[in-house]
């Protein structure tokens, strides 16, 4: 099974082109067939592998072919009958050892240090030293005795510790170098080294692969002449063979190492770098989103400049009122309280009963009439008083028609028929002046307030960044009370909404999108026409539609007007971003926007997510993140 297993070995590194490693395990397997007495297997090898087989079958130095075969039975450890023979043939089953522990490592450091221990046990030294060329430069790699190994690294040039004359030469001839007597041989006796420090015997091989010299192998003895005899350079031949396959096998396995340690390196600085930009871009991103809202603030604020004027006459218009309301109710109330303590002791008490009962009626709540209405009624009224012989009918009728009297006073006739006629009813009319101007009072400053309350949420901004339940209705009315004093002038707004309930939105910024679309519409028509406003709902989405009767969008602008800084109006009217952000403000909120125009109308449709989609994009991104972080899924 070893010798099958040596072979299959062999032919698979023979397949993959790695010869000198085919080389080892053919010649592990030759041995095994051998012992085993497998002659046909060994014939069968020898045919077959001739080449990588050569060092078993020119194994004749000093020895006939018969020793040959002897020597390769006695290399075994298993063989027990060896004899004085076997110090002279080659340690074969040691080579083979040594071979398989360098073919095994594949770190360079150990390597080395096997290789050094192997070469020093098996080569007659007992000191040598290891250069190998990286990349033209010649550094010592590692220097060892037979306790002892030094790894740290030097460039040749650098060293005064090695014969470089010897080490040159062996460079330069790619021919080993033995010297087995340095009294006798002067071949080198002018190297420095050699003249300082001279060991007995020393020799110097190449390390040869693949035609290319990658190392030079120095080894000296101290103590013996003649140290490095052929069958030791025979195994040194051998050794190096197998060192030159695995010292670049270790090489490029350290490079590998160096590479893979380079590649986390810089994948650690460029993480770090990505996490840097990942936060410029961040911050840079946080910025833009700044310089957005701000332009969008700065939109709303433009327009607001534009309607300034007719908000300060939306406000000067209910506080006009106010002021002449509080003018007549001083009037009415001083005229009053001055001729209540002349006519109260005139009265019986049934007649003060009945006296307060009509200025009680005075009080309620009376429609408005239109100048001709009056005119009727009083004529009316005046025949009635006269039918029941009242003097001053016309005055009377005039005071009872304005004091909303007008259809109830017959219930109190038997008053009107006193002689203080004139003073109640006066009484009465003033009450009900009163009342009227504090009605009007109340509706200027609910008229005031609304604009201003329309004013502060078209001017507020929300900063939060979070989104919040509204009502779209309310952002349009608000927008539409900002424009009021411009739509009552010739814009006649007609409404169409459903019952919609709240969605989560970005309210403040939906404020610009109906600013921005309703402030258009107006623009198209000069401020004369027809605005249809519709909000509806539908499975998926709430719809707003604005339709303006103006003259409608030019075919061939049509696909710019989302564009920025698109505009057809005159220099210094607009900047051509309010359709843009419109458009920005819609995609935030995950709608659409589009619009359909012809000659007097055009068409502009928003499209938001109502409750039912927002609850379901919400559930299919919490499914999506548990699906990323489930590994089951």
């Amino acid at each position: 099974e070893e010798a099958l297993g040596n072979e299959l070995a062999a032919k698979f590194y023979l397949h993959w082109g790695k010869e000198k490693i085919a080389a080892t395990y053919i010649q592990e397997a030759y041995y095994c067939y051998a012992h085993w007495g497998a002659k046909a297997k060994t014939d069968q090898l020898e045919q077959k592998y001739p080449q990588l087989l050569a060092p078993i079958l020119n194994c004749q130095i000093s020895q006939s072919k018969s020793k040959c075969e002897t020597m390769i039975l006695k290399t075994k450890e298993t063989i027990t009958n060896t004899s004085s023979e076997t110090s002279d043939n080659l340690n074969l089953a040691t080579i083979i050892k040594a071979s398989h522990t360098l073919s095994e490592e594949i770190e360079l450091h150990t390597l080395l240090c096997k290789l050094m221990h192997i070469v020093l046990e098996n080569a007659g030294a007992d000191t040598g030293a290891l250069i190998l060329d990286k990349s033209g430069n010649w550094e010592i790699a590692a220097k060892c005795n037979q306790t002892q190994c030094d790894l740290s690294t030097i460039t040749l040039d650098k060293t005064d510790n090695l014969p470089i004359s010897i080490i040159n030469t062996v460079k330069r001839t790619q021919d080993i170098a033995i010297v087995n007597n340095i009294k006798e041989d002067k071949t080198f006796t002018a190297d420095p080294y050699l003249m300082q420090q001279p060991p007995e015997s020393l020799c110097c091989t190449p390390i040869i692969n693949q035609g290319k010299l990658i190392g030079i192998l120095y080894l000296e003895n101290h103590l013996t002449a003649e140290a490095f005899t052929p069958e030791h350079i025979e195994i040194l031949n051998l050794l190096t063979a197998q060192a030159a396959i695995s010292i670049e096998n270790a090489q490029l396995y350290q490079q590998l190492e160096d590479y893979n340690h380079t590649l986390e390196q810089q994948v650690a600085e460029r993480t770090e770098e990505l996490q840097q930009k990942n936060q410029q871009l961040t911050q840079t991103l946080q910025e833009l989103k700044t310089t957005q809202d701000e332009l969008i603030q700065s939109e709303k604020m433009a327009a607001l400049g534009q309607l300034i004027a007719g908000i300060a006459h939306e406000i000067n218009t209910p506080l006009g009122a106010i002021r002449a309301a509080i003018g007549n109710t001083d009037k009415a109330l001083e005229e009053s309280l001055s001729q209540l303590p002349q006519l109260l002791p005139l009265l019986n008490p049934q007649q003060q009963t009945n006296f307060f009962s009509f200025l009680q009626l005075a009080v309620n709540k009376q429609p408005s009439l239109s100048t001709r209405e009056k005119r009727q009624i009083k004529r009316t009224v005046t025949k009635q008083l006269e039918s029941h012989h009242i003097t001053n009918a016309k005055q009377l009728a005039h005071l009872l028609t304005e004091a909303g009297l007008h259809n109830c006073f017959e219930s109190q006739i038997s008053l009107l028929q006193t002689p203080q006629v004139r003073q109640i009813v006066q009484i009465a009319y003033d009450i009900a002046r009163l009342h009227s101007n504090s009605q009007n009072i109340f509706n200027a400053v609910e008229r005031a307030s609304k604009i201003v309350f329309a004013l502060k949420s078209y001017a507020r901004y929300d900063h939060s960044g979070q989104k919040q339940p509204a009502v779209i209705t309310d952002g349009i009315e608000t927008v539409l009370d900002i424009y009021h004093n411009y739509l009552k002038k010739g814009v006649k707004v007609i409404r169409h909404y459903q019952d919609i309930p709240k969605i989560i939105c970005y309210p403040d910024e939906l404020v610009q999108v109906w600013t921005n679309l309703i402030h258009n519409a107006i623009q198209a028509m000069d401020g004369k026409g027809k605005i249809e406003i519709e909000v509806r709902q539908n499975n998926q989405d709430i719809v707003v539609e604005i339709t303006d009767s103006g003259a409608g969008i030019p075919p061939e602008i049509q696909d710019k007007i989302f564009e920025p800084f698109f505009t057809t109006k005159p220099a210094g009217e607009g900047s051509g971003l309010g359709l843009e952000i419109v458009k920005k403000i819609i995609d935030k909120h995950e709608g659409k926007i589009d619009f359909e125009s012809q000659p007097g109308k055009t068409t502009f449709r928003v499209k938001l997510p109502n409750e039912r989609r927002q609850k379901a994009e919400g559930r299919g991104k919490k499914e999506k993140l548990d699906g990323v972080s489930d590994p089951k899924l």
